[in-house]
């Protein structure tokens, strides 16, 4: 085979399959907004992918790559094209996540990837990784926010108020893997950041200081 050939043949498996890619061809851009629904992404390298809207069924992280999601169509509407928020967030590897606003159902963190969720609505968050990776899923919210527990007495979950990005209330069911594969119970993996007592957070906008409180 001749080199041109070769690195034709490259090429056309880098446009195919790139270092974002869904079924839809519409994560390409590195944004899904109104209107769009990435169908079974992949993120991977050091990519990022932006939610400013729309929706999708799963997206899988890699290596170092980072999901921003700052909204998305509201309500969840089911595993299918067409539908609001976001079923399935699997981040992987070294991969970040940041949640700030609209909906998802799951995140599942996998081996070295971390997760700050500090806004929105997320229904379940499951970890499997070992103990020595220590506090991968950050949750920012307001002091007074407490563990939910089953009728085990069990941590099964979080409730609180988001300070972040408006004040809005949020709980958490998290599923653990301590039968089948033996990791500690994901709440182990998390870390709450509250802010200092009173005020806090401090916005810019055009010269204008707004203070945000929880309240």
């Amino acid at each position: 085979m001749k080199f041109s050939q070769m690195m034709l043949i490259l090429a056309l498996v880098n446009i195919s399959y790139g270092s974002i890619y869904d079924s839809n061809g519409l994560a390409s851009d590195g944004i899904i907004s109104d209107g769009e629904y990435g169908t079974n992404v992949q993120v991977s390298e050091d990519s990022i992918l932006t939610f400013t809207g729309g929706g999708g069924d799963q997206v899988r992280l890699s290596d170092y790559s980072h999901l921003e999601v700052i909204s998305t169509k509201t309500p969840l509407s089911g595993y299918y094209e067409g539908g609001g928020g976001i079923y399935n967030i699997v981040p992987s590897d070294n991969s970040t996540v940041t949640f700030s606003g609209g909906v998802a159902n799951y995140i599942y963190v996998q081996k070295d990837a971390a997760a700050i969720i500090n806004g929105g609505q997320v229904n379940l968050i499951r970890s499997i990784q070992k103990p020595t990776v220590g506090e991968t899923i950050t949750i920012e919210c307001c002091e007074g926010w407490s563990w939910l527990y089953d009728n085990e007495g069990e941590i099964n979950g979080i409730t609180g108020q988001w300070y972040k990005y408006g004040n809005d209330e949020f709980s958490i069911k998290f599923l653990n893997d301590t039968i089948v594969y033996s990791f500690p119970d994901t709440w182990t993996h998390v870390k709450v950041v509250t802010p200092e007592p009173a005020t806090i957070v401090l916005l810019t906008l055009g010269g204008v200081i707004m203070k945000r409180r929880c309240i």
